[in-house]
């Protein structure tokens, strides 16, 4: 007889004497404590040998795994909480279940709008066949960082930030906006959804990818980490889809995008579960410094240069190296006026909405002809 060792226990009791309930609920439990002790005492599993067996099934659509040996409670724990971070493309997941005795175990999930697993295969099949086209229009004789900003663009221009379901608690709502799935597949997701598919996408490329979460501006937020060149960066697609939602003129489309530890972290506090954290030191795969936008000394002659530069684009997004820089930059062409003198203004282009950053330390400027 088998016995749910990993989830909430409920004891089948229908006489309502309180002595005879906590009876039965006490030999419940030590049965179950002594089936949990047996399991960690003779599994012949690894953890990592567990993680993929499970990977491999709920990957699939399947719903329930079963193991020929015994499988520990805190083992099955230890996967689960790692699913979150190692298996972007597990994206039905709800809830688990772990049954066992003394000689097999049963690993149960349920699936969100509880789809049965021909539909949830049927999804798979779906989802992988996504992830394979955007792979292949990506080029193997690119750079490191040209394949990272093809899939970045790729997911910002056809992924819609679903507000309806970060404002929810209802699962039903929720739906996969938190997966893959609902980034790749429905082309609507949150935060995860996009973090979990660019995860996805260039791990398939051969990349060292992986998602973080914790609290950034007060609110649950979660992001990548990939590895380019050899060092480690951080990068934030949803942020980047934001800004091109919310900023009237030039949007700064990349203000995010491959970042190290001294801006990336500023404000944001990592989730005590994140696996993995990397040492991000470097800034050479950064959007501005990659692109002649990133100023380590503020000068009115290389803005104006730049504005040259981008003048067709009616707009330009730049990064300061240091707070200096930047303020010195903000004194001069805002508060002294030398926006007016830059050729966009003598040229009689009027000035658009302007968007600091104190943080980053980038300013966007825009102007219409």
């Amino acid at each position: 007889m088998k016995k749910a060792v990993f989830a909430a226990l409920s004891a089948a009791v229908l006489l309502s004497s309180c002595g005879l309930n906590e009876s039965i609920e006490y030999v419940d439990m030590k049965l179950c404590e002594s089936i949990e002790e047996h399991a960690a005492r003779t599994t012949v599993y690894s953890e990592d040998d567990v993680m993929e067996i499970v990977h491999k099934a709920l990957a699939a659509g399947v719903k329930t795994v079963e193991f020929d040996g015994v499988v520990s409670n805190d083992m099955a724990q230890n996967v689960i909480k790692r699913m979150r971070y190692e298996c972007p493309d597990v994206f039905w997941a709800k809830g688990f279940s772990l049954a066992t005795d003394y000689h097999s175990s049963t690993l149960s999930c349920d699936s969100v709008h509880g789809y049965d697993d021909d539909k949830l295969a049927e999804m798979a099949e779906e989802l992988d066949a996504a992830v394979d086209e955007i792979a292949e229009g990506v080029d193997k004789s690119w750079s490191d960082y040209d394949k990272i900003l093809y899939v970045h663009d790729y997911i910002v221009d056809n992924c819609e930030y679903d507000y309806d379901a970060a404002a929810s608690n209802n699962d039903e709502l929720i739906g996969f906006a938190g997966t893959s799935y609902g980034c790749l597949v429905e082309h609507k997701a949150i935060c995860e959804g996009y973090a979990q598919a660019f995860d996805l996408i260039m791990s398939r490329l051969g990349f060292d990818c992986g998602m973080a979460s914790g609290v950034a501006g007060d609110e649950l937020h979660a992001w990548n980490y990939i590895k380019a060149d050899g060092d480690y960066y951080w990068l934030d697609v949803t942020w980047d889809d934001n800004m091109t939602e919310h900023c009237d003129g030039h949007s700064p489309r990349y203000k995010f995008f491959m970042l190290n530890d001294r801006l990336f972290l500023e404000g944001k506090t990592l989730g005590d579960d994140v696996p993995f954290v990397p040492k991000c030191d470097e800034l050479d795969d950064n959007y501005y410094v990659h692109n002649g936008l990133y100023i380590d000394e503020y000068d009115f002659g290389t803005v104006n240069g730049l504005m040259i530069d981008h003048y067709d684009d009616g707009g330009l997004d730049i990064m300061f190296a240091d707070s200096e820089s930047y303020d010195a930059a903000l004194c001069d062409l805002m508060e002294n006026g030398s926006i007016w003198q830059t050729q966009p203004m003598l040229d009689g282009c009027e000035p658009a909405p302007y968007y600091p950053d104190d943080k980053l330390h980038t300013l966007t400027m825009s102007w219409e002809s």
